[in-house]
């Protein structure tokens, strides 16, 4: 029994340890104070979704555009097919 727990036993360890030494290297070198990382964080994420949002309304528009062409053209298409 113990043989077979070695393998997996010995992975979880690997892993957890992987964990703490990358964590530890991650506060070693970071750039700045948490404080200050978690404050740009924030302003991005806005800028992002502000970004976002006004490519949502663009496409909105656009789309509506559209589907206002795609009917004037279906309507005209028809009385022409009506015509001949």
């Amino acid at each position: 029994m113990a043989e077979r727990m070695k393998g997996p036993m010995t992975d979880l360890m690997m892993l957890v340890g992987g964990g703490v030494l990358g964590a530890g290297l991650g506060l070693l070198f970071a750039p700045c104070s948490g404080e200050k990382s978690r404050k740009k964080m924030v302003r991005m994420g806005k800028r992002v979704s502000n970004k976002s949002d006004r490519m949502m309304r663009d496409l909105t528009h656009r789309m509506d555009d559209l589907a206002d062409t795609v009917s004037s053209m279906s309507g005209r298409a028809g009385k022409f097919m009506h015509l001949r």
